[in-house]
């Protein structure tokens, strides 16, 4: 009974709840459902989930902020889902990963300064996995190692040599939680099939493996520290929440069970490794508890609880280096509720606190990695060297860690390690109480990839290339699973790495390629012969050579294909040129209708009130729109759709509930008053049904096709006034039709949840027909990739917004879907065949999202995203022949607020600027005129659309000037071949001879004019540079004054 007379240093820390002003408040968490806990701090930086209708985005702040945030914060806009868990760097406070329910993993950089614009573009991003990733931890003891859980799979990625180290699928369900010991050389995991095991990466086998609990609910686990302890929370088989405690040398039976009550929130277990504190914080409670663990009975010691007033939604331990140790704090706690972060000190009370008390400050695990990747695969096991946290021997006063981005780091070698091969941890002890085998584990261990930059046809992709060399680019998903190495072999191979030759070093490093792993039998490597391996290395320990690391061809952070338009910049136009005070705006179109029509002159805005009033205005000329009665066009029925004239900028289609289609002419200068008197009205005198849906055909003149009420798709020709051809009914209601590209084939997406492709000249039954989106709210369809493909926009079972790809010869099943958010409005795309490039946005929402269209897996890249400063009613594109180029400005639109229309210009950074970039700007369709009539379409003729050059006639092409940038040598008639001037010789060579260099290159009379200024101006600089040395001003001491 000894226990009970043993005093804790920590028994009497408080809860100490800081005032109102000083929490972190003003945030919108939401409702995060995921098994991480919501928010991670470092010693810098506290990130935190942020609800956003646009994806998953986090929220930074400093470590110490204290207040509101205001909504314009910046924020880290990572994933296009929710973001399921974070974690930052145990050796950088500004190193961020991030995995989201968009199945990607993200590796994020916060300046030292935190966040000053919002983040969308990651250091790094791990290749796209198949399902939800769940949890990401960093390694203890090994920098730039990072565990990735998705599903049934955990992973271990090197993130600084992009590569995957380990892979391990032998869980039954999903993965809920990991941790890693205190050395780094075991993780525990936990998941849905009731089981905790714990795995050891380098030997590829689970070393021990029992029940968890008795529930599949959710569940954590926590290793310890460096003891041979777990812990883990859960609830028992009567749904009561528990802890339980396991030991290594009988990890089959608990031996401490801690049950609690009958919440419906998991435990977060929060443990610091120096003081033994355990905190307890469940999700939705208000109070979080105080444990001290200890090696004796009782093992688990209640402390002070913390009786707080609003719900819990997360929590997270403050890093050592971050606590006010001068004033006692040994712990602090952040707790995370659904508008503040309030930060809870734990104190230890004392006389004084002038003074560091060490007795309460033990050393802490420190800020530099014990091993390097190389090291650590070889076997070496050590901790973490410990720092002190007393002020006087800090290095800095806030004791922050920032080592910069992660494509400027080197990785840190620590001295190098001697350790004796060490066999794999027991799976079972003999200690009188017998373990259950472990069934035998295959895991599945995926071959390391290298991610290599290539090109192919003039196009940037990212070639995954495997250890020895070979490349397959559409198998890329393939390669990580199908690929199993068992890892004792590789055991013992890195044991024969420390002995092989030097040559054997230099060809690696030739090759670029990474090491060449051989398959051998861990059978043959014998006692001897390893002691033998393990004296030769003691013995070339000193005089070994660092091993040069093997220079890798150019690398890029992402797996995935590299995308000239991933960066995209979204610029709204100056104040000057958006057209302000819109009134009357009609927020009721029908779910048919895009909302908004534009050409190159003219935009068309529906009005609210009776007579379906149609608002033109000349979007060139920005300013204030006038009070009084607006100019409009009055149809006398509701409005269901309407579109210009591809080939007429003055012509407007409009389709009304009562069955007519009016054809008006907007005059050259637009409208000055109103008017209800159409040019032209079509309607089918054998159904009277509305009209719902317009659509030009992209290549001949005169050719409209219109979905009915009835249920029938409609092909007018203009020409001749009368329906060419009809498309039998529907099932249900038509959502959307779009003609292909070449003008043949028109698809439609209807309410009944299926794509049909028709060929109306040949036949009016559909060619094809597939599964579309199963929402009934409504979709969209277009054609992307010169009519190959097929994308869907609609709603999932469980209301989710969706972007999907078919194969427009394959609708079965789509090639991949893209999960957006959940929300009521519906997704208008938008798509730019000259850059591949999809644009969506709803109704009511602030975020433009944007993908690149591909013909490789996923089909759809994620771009960066566009985020508005305010909600908006409408969006539309412009003509391409609009962009301005000399900008590398690739697509236009405007975009619609509730009062406010502005411009909106998309561009790709581009450092030369001054030259046609035509990487980006192949020739575009000439799609303001018609190849044909109607007549001859009719008559089965099919023409391909024209195509025009959008380079001006003085701009020099991009592919041009590489050229003339490295021309080819030519010898002169002497026989010797004259070379270019250096670029730093230029301002010293005359005129006539620069003139004699560029005689033979098509290089314009103005740019060689503008680069001689430049010269000479450089050349006058230089000369009023003064030559004269600071010494040269000093007196010197005479020369007598040396002499004895």
């Amino acid at each position: 009974m000894a226990w009970r007379f043993k005093v804790s240093k920590y028994k009497n820390a408080a809860p100490l709840l800081p005032k109102k002003e000083d929490w972190v408040s003003d945030i919108k968490v939401g409702a995060p459902q995921s098994c991480g806990n919501h928010i991670k701090a470092s010693a810098a930086f506290i990130a935190f989930n942020v609800e956003n209708r646009g994806g998953g985005s986090l929220g930074i702040v400093p470590l110490d902020y204290k207040g509101r945030v205001d909504p314009s914060t910046p924020l880290i806009h990572g994933h296009s889902d929710l973001i399921t868990d974070f974690d930052f760097s145990p050796f950088d406070d500004g190193i961020l990963a991030t995995c989201s329910t968009d199945a990607n993993v993200r590796v994020w950089h916060i300046p030292e300064a935190g966040l000053t614009e919002s983040l969308a573009n990651a250091e790094y991003s791990l290749p796209q996995f198949d399902k939800r990733v769940e949890n990401v931890l960093f390694h203890p003891t090994t920098e730039f190692l990072l565990t990735v859980a998705y599903f049934d799979t955990i992973k271990l990625w090197d993130i600084k040599h992009e590569k995957e180290i380990f892979s391990f699928s032998g869980h039954e369900d999903q993965v809920q939680n990991t941790s890693w010991n205190g050395n780094g050389s075991l993780f525990v995991t936990t998941s849905r099939d009731r089981t905790i095991r714990i795995i050891d990466p380098r030997a590829d086998k689970v070393a021990y493996e029992a029940e968890s609990h008795k529930s599949p609910k959710d569940s954590r686990v926590e290793w310890l520290g460096h003891s041979e302890r777990i812990l883990s929370t859960g609830w028992d088989g009567s749904r009561v929440r528990e802890v339980r405690l396991r030991d290594l040398r009988n990890f089959s039976k608990p031996y401490k069970i801690q049950g609690f009550d009958s919440s419906t929130g998991i435990l977060m277990p929060l443990f610091d490794v120096d003081t033994n504190m355990l905190f307890l914080a469940g999700k939705a409670d208000v109070s979080i508890m105080y444990w001290e663990v200890t090696e004796k009975e009782p093992f688990l010691t209640e402390g002070l609880k913390h009786n707080g007033s609003v719900q819990t939604k997360g929590a997270c331990l403050v890093p050592k280096r971050g606590l006010d140790v001068m004033n006692g704090e040994v712990n602090r706690v952040l707790q995370l509720t659904s508008n503040a972060i309030i930060p809870i000190t734990y104190q230890v009370p004392r006389k004084t606190y002038r003074e560091f008390h060490s007795d309460i400050f033990p050393e802490t695990h420190g800020y530099e990695p014990s091993t390097t990747i190389s090291q650590w695969l070889g076997g070496a096991n050590v901790s973490v060297k410990t720092i002190s946290l007393d002020p006087a021997k800090r290095p800095t006063p806030k004791f922050q860690i920032h080592r910069g981005p992660l494509s400027k780091r080197e990785e840190h070698k620590p001295p190098e390690v001697v350790d004796v091969p060490v066999p794999a941890p027991r799976s079972w002890i003999s200690n009188g109480t017998e373990n259950k085998p472990i069934s035998e584990v295959r895991p599945t261990l995926s071959k390391p990839m290298v991610a290599v930059k290539v090109e192919c046809n003039g196009e940037e992709m990212v070639e995954e290339t495997d250890e020895d060399g070979s490349s397959k680019l559409a198998s890329i998903r393939k390669a990580f699973e199908s690929r199993s190495v068992s890892m004792d072999e590789k055991m013992v191979e890195r044991r024969w790495e420390e002995v092989r030759q030097e040559k054997t070093i230099q060809e690696e490093e030739k090759e670029n390629v990474g090491e060449q792993l051989t398959v051998r039998d861990s059978s043959r490597v014998i006692a001897a012969e390893r002691r033998k391996t393990f004296e030769q290395r003691m013995v070339s320990v000193d005089d070994k050579p660092a091993s040069p690391t093997p220079r890798r061809a150019t690398v890029t952070r992402s797996f995935r294909r590299i995308c000239k338009f991933r960066h995209l910049k979204g610029t709204p136009g100056h104040k000057s040129t958006c057209i302000e005070n819109l009134r009357d705006l009609s927020r009721t179109t029908p779910g048919e209708c895009d909302g908004m029509a534009a050409n190159s002159e003219f935009v068309v805005l529906p009005l609210s009130g009776p007579g379906g009033k149609l608002s033109v205005l000349k979007h060139k000329k920005g300013g204030r729109q006038p009070d009084g009665v607006i100019p409009s066009l009055m149809n006398t029925a509701n409005v269901m759709d309407f579109a210009f004239d591809p080939f007429n900028e003055h012509t407007l289609a409009v389709a009304c509930d009562d069955g007519k289609i009016h054809l008006w002419h907007i005059p050259e200068g637009g409208l000055t008053q109103p008017t209800n008197e159409p040019n032209e009205t079509f309607m089918d005198i054998g159904s009277a049904d509305k009209v719902t849906i317009l659509k030009w055909h992209p290549l001949s003149a005169g050719i409209l096709a219109a979905a009915c009420g009835d249920l029938t798709i409609k092909v007018w020709d203009l020409h001749s006034q009368s329906v060419a051809i009809t498309l039998p009914s529907h099932p249900d209601q038509i959502f959307s039709l779009a003609w292909s590209p070449c003008g043949r084939y028109l698809a439609t997406m209807c309410r009944d949840s299926h794509i049909r492709i028709y060929d109306p000249r040949h036949c009016t039954e559909p060619i094809q027909t597939g599964n579309g989106p199963v929402g009934v709210r409504g979709a969209r369809v277009l054609w992307a990739l010169g009519g190959k493909y097929l994308v869907t926009v609609g709603f999932s079972k469980v209301s989710e917004r969706q972007i999907s790809v078919y194969k427009a010869t394959e609708l079965n099943k789509p090639c991949n879907t893209v999960v957006i958010d959940i929300s009521p409005a519906m997704l208008i795309p938008f798509y730019d065949p000259d850059s591949s490039t999809l644009f969506a946005t709803g109704k009511g929402d602030s975020t433009i999202y944007a993908y690149e269209i591909g013909t490789d897996y996923p089909h759809l890249f994620p771009l960066s995203h566009h985020k508005c400063g305010s909600v908006h009613q409408g969006l539309v594109m412009l003509p391409k022949i609009m962009c301005d180029v000399r900008q590398v400005e690739f697509c236009k639109a405007l975009r619609l607020t509730s009062s406010i229309l502005e411009p909106l210009s998309f561009t790709v950074p581009r450092v030369k600027t001054e030259l046609f970039q035509d990487d980006i700007f192949p020739p575009t369709f000439v799609s303001w005129e018609p190849v044909m009539t109607a007549a001859e379409w009719l008559g089965d003729t099919n023409r391909p659309p024209r195509t025009l050059s959008l380079q001006p006639s003085d701009m020099l092409t991009l592919s041009e000037s590489r050229e003339q940038q490295s021309p080819v040598s030519q010898p002169n008639s002497g026989g010797h071949i004259r070379h270019e001037t250096p670029p730093f010789l230029k301002g010293m060579v005359p005129n006539e001879v620069r003139q004699t260099q560029h005689k033979n290159l098509s290089i314009p009379d103005e740019v060689l004019e503008t680069q001689s200024r430049l010269e000479e101006s450089m050349s006058q600089q230089m000369n009023q540079v003064s030559k004269t040395l600071e010494q040269d001003r000093m007196e010197g001491v005479d020369s007598t004054e040396w002499e004895d």
